[in-house]
């Protein structure tokens, strides 16, 4: 078929964006104008390219573009990012893009997004689902429903029903390096939500009925809310932070208290407020202040 190059320039200076089309259809008419194989990049005020979408079929009806077989490029400062849907329409005069069906999201420095529908701010420079949605970068790897996410998906907000499994024998193994904190598998940690996960400045924050579950070893930790920081330098975690009703079982032992903090390094664990500790024999239960 025949291909069409659609340019259009948009500007962000203020929030009803300025468009212009170089095609030979009008933008501006109430009738619908299709095209085959197009694509359609947009600049900032200061003439730079801030994205790029290609599609294999694109109807327009005034401000909205209907567009089916979507690539779409964004040009971060730092990083870019390569957006893949199979359907999806784009707000000429908001600068909105609605993804929908199979969309992945891929950046430069190896994360990944998959969810089934995403909303593309241009003017806020945010990503948003209300659905199911996964992001996995290195050996973290994090489910939840709902997720409002900076395009460099550095930066992600998972709304409820969260649940981040860390493989650190994965990375341990990447990196030619025992880990320090486990060489026997994965930990997982589920919460209620919101979870707020930066990659970038390298810690999660986790936010009502927080459960954490590793091996026999590290057993099984519960609090209201919880903060993992990581090694900026192995990716692996470095400590957890925990606070509000903490509830450790470890083996025959169970421990209460209101605050709890455990370093990776030495895999020791400080309560902090009121703290209990049941143990657990032949004889009996014994309970230590």
């Amino acid at each position: 078929m025949k291909r069409f190059l659609v340019a259009l320039s948009i500007f962000f200076a203020s929030a009803s964006s300025a468009a212009c089309a170089n095609a030979d259809v009008s933008a501006s008419s109430s009738e619908p104008q299709q095209m085959q194989d197009f694509n359609i990049v947009g600049y900032s005020s200061k003439g730079q390219k801030t994205w790029e979408v290609q599609g294999n079929s694109m109807d327009m009806m005034d401000n909205e573009v209907k567009i089916s077989g979507i690539t779409a490029k964004m040009y971060g400062d730092k990083e870019n990012m390569v957006l893949t849907a199979d359907n999806g329409r784009f707000d000429k005069e908001t600068g909105m893009v609605h993804l929908q069906d199979n969309v992945r999201a891929v950046t430069e420095s190896g994360a990944e997004l998959k969810t089934n529908t995403l909303d593309w701010s241009q003017k806020q420079q945010l990503i948003t689902t209300d659905d199911k949605v996964n992001i996995t970068k290195g050996n973290m790897s994090a489910d939840a429903t709902g997720l409002s996410v900076k395009p460099d998906l550095k930066e992600a907000k998972f709304e409820k029903d969260v649940v981040l499994t860390i493989d650190e024998q994965k990375k341990a193994e990447d990196s030619q390096k025992p880990s320090v904190f486990s060489q026997k598998g994965k930990m997982v940690i589920t919460c209620e939500g919101p979870m707020e996960l930066n990659y970038e400045k390298q810690f999660a924050v986790f936010e009502k009925n927080v459960k954490v579950e590793g091996d026999a070893e590290q057993g099984t930790m519960v609090s209201d809310k919880m903060t993992v920081y990581f090694s900026p330098a192995t990716k692996q975690i470095e400590r957890i932070e925990a606070q509000g009703h903490v509830k450790i079982v470890r083996g025959e032992s169970t421990s209460f208290s209101e605050g709890a903090v455990f370093t990776a390094s030495d895999k020791k664990v400080i309560l902090t407020g009121r703290p209990k500790l049941m143990i657990f024999t032949e004889e009996g239960s014994h309970v230590s202040p």
